[in-house]
């Protein structure tokens, strides 16, 4: 008997072949009965021998070796003293200024660190903008009072 799966040689009655390990089906093949509800009858048929035919088997579905996917970027949590510690760094006038833009824009840094760093930004040119904001305001104010001043009359 012929293995459909490997094509190795293997003895007549053997369930699995000794070289794959695959199901052997055995030479005689049961019948089978089927009812088919036209006529009410049962039709016997014949199962397909694969011994004969390998074809006749559905081709073998690859198998991959399961992958996990690889861990990109750095995702460790900040503990809140290492918070206290950037804060003071970020502080410091120049070297904070430069550390913010390198955290948070730098490819092989925490992820944490790096939002962290964006926030930081974000609140500085927030505070930047109100500030702006503030010398307008008060340098408008500061306008219009002198051209009240200067329009009203002395009574000295």
């Amino acid at each position: 008997m012929i293995c459909p799966s490997c094509g190795t040689e293997v003895a007549e009655g053997t369930t699995f072949c000794t070289s794959c390990g695959s199901k052997i089906a055995s030479v005689s093949q049961p019948v089978a009965q089927s009812y088919t509800a036209a006529d009410n009858s049962y039709q016997s048929y014949q199962q397909p021998n694969y011994n004969s035919n390998p074809s006749a088997y559905p081709a073998p579905v690859p198998q991959t070796p399961y992958m996990p996917a690889p861990i990109l970027e750095d995702t460790t949590p900040i503990t809140p003293w290492g918070y206290i510690g950037y804060m003071i760094l970020f502080s410091i006038p120049l070297v904070g200024l430069i550390m913010l833009f390198v955290y948070g824009f730098g490819s092989n840094t925490n992820v944490n660190l790096k939002n962290f760093s964006r926030a930081y930004l974000i609140l500085i040119l927030i505070g930047i903008i109100i500030w702006v904001v503030m010398i307008i305001l008060t340098a408008a104010l500061g306008i219009s009072v002198a051209n009240q001043l200067s329009s009203s009359p002395s009574y000295y």
